[in-house]
């Protein structure tokens, strides 16, 4: 082969080998001196870069994605492709095998721990893929994935940029005290310093922008673990009201959508709504003012 043809094909090889990579499930990269995802629930982990559009130009958007009981990362962004493309955004969704998530003490000891694992792999990410992105990421969760999203906010409030939880099961509200004490998690706030090492920092929380969605019919009060019953209502609705009233005390950025005549389920009417939510904070710079100094919106 003509040497000048060796090196025109070259770097399109490299490009080739590259997408390849990121289409495919992923684990943790075995050359790392710690393991991220050693001893969790999480079994794999999907990437996909948006399509047609230049890779390397500036800071990718990454939309982390949670499925619910029983799914896979893979299967769960499916339905979100076409967003993700629209948008310009790097799906990383994890697969993960949730314990009983009714449980809160079981909660109380995966979601920490998941958290922690979903930060280290992310702060792992441009190295993975040879890529810069961006430090704030922005969730989409549905049922139990909802539940880890807005966990995954109050725990790490300096790594989250927007979220969209849809159709949470239960919430852990951003209290310290309800009507009957103290609010340790997962039902609050009180003692997050016990997980954290640092407490609730409510001042970053309060710039993380937040979408809730819920269907009007979600309202089958056997669906839920009753332990939560007493701070945020029996019903996935009635939680879902919950946790938008507290959000709305402290004087965070929380939007409730509630889809009449839908019941447990994720439609492409909520999906659309959840993906243009957080588009619209991932080009705004007031939802997080703080960072945009080192993370600056793309343009």
């Amino acid at each position: 082969m003509p040497r000048t043809l060796l090196r025109l094909c070259l770097p399109l090889v490299v490009v080739l080998v590259g997408l390849w990579f990121l289409g495919t499930p992923a684990v943790a990269d075995p050359a790392m001196s710690v393991d991220p995802l050693a001893g969790t629930p999480i079994r794999t982990v999907y990437l996909r870069p948006p399509q047609n559009m230049p890779l390397g130009s500036r800071p990718i958007q990454v939309l982390l994605v949670l499925h619910g009981m029983g799914g896979n990362g893979e299967d769960f962004s499916r339905e979100l492709l076409d967003q993700a493309d629209r948008f310009g955004w790097f799906i990383v969704a994890p697969t993960i095998v949730y314990g009983d998530w009714t449980n809160p003490d079981l909660v109380a000891q995966e979601d920490p721990k998941l958290i922690q694992a979903l930060s280290g792999y992310l702060d792992s990410l441009p190295g993975q893929v040879g890529l810069p992105v961006r430090r704030l990421v922005l969730i989409l969760g549905h049922s139990r994935g909802a539940q880890l999203a807005h966990r995954y906010a109050e725990f790490r409030p300096d790594r989250v940029l927007a979220v969209a939880a849809l159709a949470a099961g239960t919430y852990t509200l951003p209290e310290s005290v309800g009507p009957n004490g103290s609010l340790n998690f997962p039902f609050g706030v009180q003692d997050l310093d016990r997980y954290t090492g640092r407490p609730f920092d409510a001042d970053r929380f309060e710039n993380v922008a937040f979408w809730v969605g819920v269907g009007g019919q979600d309202t089958n009060p056997n669906d839920l673990p009753h332990q939560w019953d007493s701070i945020e209502g029996s019903t996935r609705l009635q939680r879902a009201q919950a946790f938008e009233a507290a959000m709305q005390q402290m004087g965070a950025n929380a939007v409730l959508r509630v889809f009449g005549g839908t019941r447990h389920e994720l439609t492409g009417e909520m999906r659309t709504a959840a993906c243009e939510f957080l588009q619209a904070n991932a080009v705004a710079d007031a939802p997080r003012r703080d960072m945009v100094s080192i993370d600056p919106a793309p343009r």
